[in-house]
């Protein structure tokens, strides 16, 4: 009894053990099942991966040659009125450029996105010239004036603003010119702002010349309107003498004489009125 008692323990382990070999075996086999189908999962995910980043690259490729008929429209109008989205027509054309000149320089695409970016520059290149041309206005001869007369009862002087252009139409000439010095490979725009520019402050000269020559023969010198209603708000104070007036004084029979330099559009002031043009 003793001895059968003993081997009973033995007896349940040895199932025990016969039970935990059996379960391995089969563990075994179904790792050996899975693990072929797991690997071939994975090479599955990767081909697939593989076509989709073949069929974005083939996507991107194909619109390069899409690039001319896309933009045909937009290039046609100008940038009038719509430059960001002009300048970003342009950069999907330079882009294709690149991409056919690395990748295919004897396609006949090729040429026709350089034609095309070739267009879109001119017309970049004739905004520029019509808005200086549009918005350039000579400074009107009061204005100019007060920018450099001083009101001596004012302990901090107003500043005169000139505004030589609207500011939206500065900001979209910045941007023109920015991307000509960068990607319009000359600088003839610089000469266009030059000759607009210096015709404008030739003209500013010419009228200051003028009022001159009309006001020279009068005691008092027109203010601008701004002037006076600040001078009307103040009836207390005593009237400052303005430097404009003084000058008009001081050269009545001399006024400011203005002759093209031979240079240049710009006008230069002639030695016999270099004490007038000094004070100014």
């Amino acid at each position: 009894k003793v001895t059968a008692a003993f081997d009973l323990p033995t007896s349940a382990a040895l199932a025990e053990v016969s039970i935990l070999s059996s379960f391995e075996s089969r563990l075994m086999q179904l790792e050996n099942s899975i693990i072929p189908v797991h690997k071939k999962t994975e090479n599955l995910q990767r081909l697939q991966e593989n076509v989709d980043r073949t069929l974005s690259c083939m996507d991107h490729v194909i619109s390069y040659y899409h690039v001319a008929k896309d933009t045909d429209r937009i290039i046609r109008e100008g940038p009038t009125g719509r430059l960001d989205e002009y300048l970003a027509c342009i950069a999907k054309i330079q882009k294709a450029v690149e991409y056919f000149q690395d990748n295919n320089p004897d396609s006949p695409e090729l040429n026709t996105v350089k034609a095309r970016f070739e267009k879109g520059k001119e017309l970049l290149e004739a905004e520029f010239r019509n808005l200086l041309t549009r918005y350039s206005k000579p400074v009107p001869p009061i204005l100019i004036l007060d920018a450099i007369s001083v009101d001596e009862e004012l302990e901090v002087p107003e500043e005169v603003v000139l505004e030589h252009l609207p500011e939206a139409v500065l900001q979209d000439i910045i941007c023109i010119a920015g991307w000509l010095v960068e990607y319009g490979r000359n600088q003839d725009f610089m000469n266009v702002y030059f000759q607009i520019r210096s015709n404008q402050l030739d003209r500013s000269i010419k009228g200051l010349k003028e009022h001159f020559r009309k006001t020279s023969a009068s005691s008092g010198v027109p203010y601008s309107p701004a002037v006076q209603t600040k001078r009307k708000d103040t009836p207390t104070k005593k009237v400052p003498k303005r430097p404009g007036q003084r000058r008009l004084r001081e050269f009545p029979f001399h006024p400011l004489t203005v002759q093209p330099h031979e240079s240049s559009s710009c006008s230069l002031i002639t030695p016999s009125a270099a004490s007038s043009s000094r004070s100014l």
